[in-house]
């Protein structure tokens, strides 16, 4: 061989978890330069996790995660006995002292809305759903939970662990004997516990009532247990879904009791009109007799709402339609449609992806006709690392 000419060498990377052969000339600049390709084959070893290294930890993605206040609490809180009169001779109205902090109770498990349900178990017996009188608890008692669990401080405060704030509100039920035995005769010696509120309330949101200058005037039907919702609807404050009562022009709550003595919360009447250009008309025959001996109310029909509380009573619901038929009121809200459950956002949004277990959007197989990809698996499914 000529002095001149180069031998060709094979060159190992010095990588402890693989070996990459190198055949060529070995002025690789000047290869590339003239054209000439050259073969690299890599062989992969296995990958070593260092169980000390907290980088490499299969956990790592929790530090990452937002933590959702309260969200590793209990969902049934002990609650307090505080009193129980008969407002009427078939329903009672129950009060006990609930935990209503922020910090104790997930968004998800508190009461946001008039219309919910509350969850009470009495000496760990059966789960009992009653009406809720009371209005939803204002945001202004959460104050300082909420501003502990942003990790704000005071000026003269430092880090340091503290103890979830507890606080303390009255919640109001209206129970009868045959449907809540436990709840109905209640007393100081019993032991009650509050669970997560049942339902998502009236619809007020995404109703047209809550428009209140385009909707000045509302008309509400109430009957039976669903006085106690129309309590907690016309006492809530301006930090959660209501009325708005001191903007409205007229509001008539038409209140229908099987006879006189059955009209319940009839202390609270005037109270209520207090509130704002409300007055409150009770009736032992019919919603339709009621609404035509109102001689003070004076309505545009477009511009007037309905509000119809029946407590599942459907033929109180189409009785009450019936008169907003004839009184040609179409904006109507009524308790038997809730409003729509929310969405609450995700600890980890990336857990999906991370797993694995991506969702794709649907194909088109054929013109207006879409048909979903099947889903890969973990194993199949490239991840980044």
């Amino acid at each position: 061989m000529s002095s001149g000419a180069l031998r060709p060498q094979e060159s190992y990377c010095a990588c402890a978890g693989c070996a990459i052969d190198v055949q060529g000339p070995l002025h690789n600049r000047s290869a590339r330069r003239a054209g000439r390709a050259n073969t690299v084959i890599v062989r992969a070893g296995p990958v070593e996790i260092d169980e000390d290294d907290l980088i490499q930890g299969k956990d790592r993605h929790k530090w990452y995660e937002a933590k959702f206040c309260a969200e590793d609490q209990p969902e049934w809180n002990i609650g307090r006995f505080v009193a129980s009169r008969q407002v009427s001779p078939e329903y009672r109205a129950v009060t006990v002292e609930c935990e209503v902090s922020r910090e104790r109770i997930p968004l998800r498990a508190a009461y946001k809305a008039a219309g919910q349900r509350a969850s009470l178990r009495i000496n760990s017996g059966v789960e009992r759903n009653c009406t809720v009188a009371s209005p939803p608890f204002p945001e202004s008692i959460n104050y300082g939970p909420l501003f502990k669990v942003r990790g704000d401080l005071f000026a003269h405060e430092i880090k340091t662990p503290r103890e979830p704030i507890s606080v303390k509100a009255e919640l109001t039920v209206l129970v009868t004997r045959k449907e809540a035995p436990e709840v109905y005769g209640m007393g100081n010696d019993d032991v009650v516990e509050v669970g997560p509120f049942v339902g998502t309330g009236l619809d007020l949101r995404s109703s047209p009532l809550m428009a209140m200058y385009s909707c000045p005037t509302v008309v509400i039907f109430v009957s039976g247990r669903a006085i106690a919702t129309c309590m907690s609807l016309l006492e809530s404050t301006s930090d959660v879904p209501n009325l708005s009562l001191e903007f409205r022009r007229d509001v008539r709550v038409y209140y229908k009791a099987p006879n006189a003595a059955s009209i319940t919360f009839k202390d609270r009447f005037e109270e209520w009109e207090k509130l704002g250009p409300l007055k409150v008309f009770t009736t032992t025959s019919s919603f339709q007799d009621a609404f035509d001996d109102d001689d003070s109310l004076t309505y545009d029909p477009a511009t007037t709402g309905a509000v119809i509380l029946t407590g599942g009573d459907a033929e109180a619901e189409k009785e009450a339609l019936e008169v907003c038929r004839d009184a040609e009121i179409t904006k109507i809200l009524t308790d038997s449609v809730e409003q729509a459950p929310l969405v609450f956002l995700s600890s980890n949004p990336f857990k999906e992806w991370m797993t694995g277990k991506v969702a794709r959007p649907p194909t088109r197989s054929s013109r207006g006709t879409p048909s979903a990809e099947p889903q890969p698996d973990s194993d199949s499914m490239p991840v980044a690392v």
